[in-house]
């Protein structure tokens, strides 16, 4: 099926976009090892971290970038490869920097930043 966008931030693509990848963390808890090293935890589950990589922007383009990313939490719609469809979930972002790069013209540099998910990959909509 082909779309339009890799994602959406609340129903918005983000300008600027230059580049998408998905983080497949795993989370476990009460993790040790044993003397032995087996290792004995509790899996929680995959939680897709996304980093997003940002092309120059404008002072435009970046105030509407910071308004999406300086919210305690926002849906995040991006296509999963494995699942091979749309998924939704509530995310935050995470600490980013962004230089800038031409103060004459108010133009930013290329940034970083990552989207953190609430909730495991089995229990965001698919």
């Amino acid at each position: 099926m082909p779309i339009s966008y890799l994602i959406k931030i609340d129903n918005v693509v983000p300008p600027k976009l230059k580049g998408f990848s998905v983080g497949r963390n795993k989370l476990w808890t009460d993790a040790n090892r044993n003397m032995a090293g087996d290792l004995r935890a509790t899996f929680i589950g995959i939680f897709p971290k996304l980093t997003l990589r940002f092309a120059q922007t404008t002072s435009t383009e970046m105030s509407t970038l910071l308004g999406m990313f300086d919210q305690p939490n926002f849906t995040v719609t991006w296509w999963d490869e494995k699942a091979d469809k749309i998924t939704s979930g509530e995310y935050y972002a995470g600490d980013f920097e962004y230089p800038i790069y031409r103060l004459d013209t108010e133009m930013y540099d290329e940034f970083t930043v990552n989207l953190i998910p609430f909730r495991s990959l089995a229990n965001m909509s698919q």
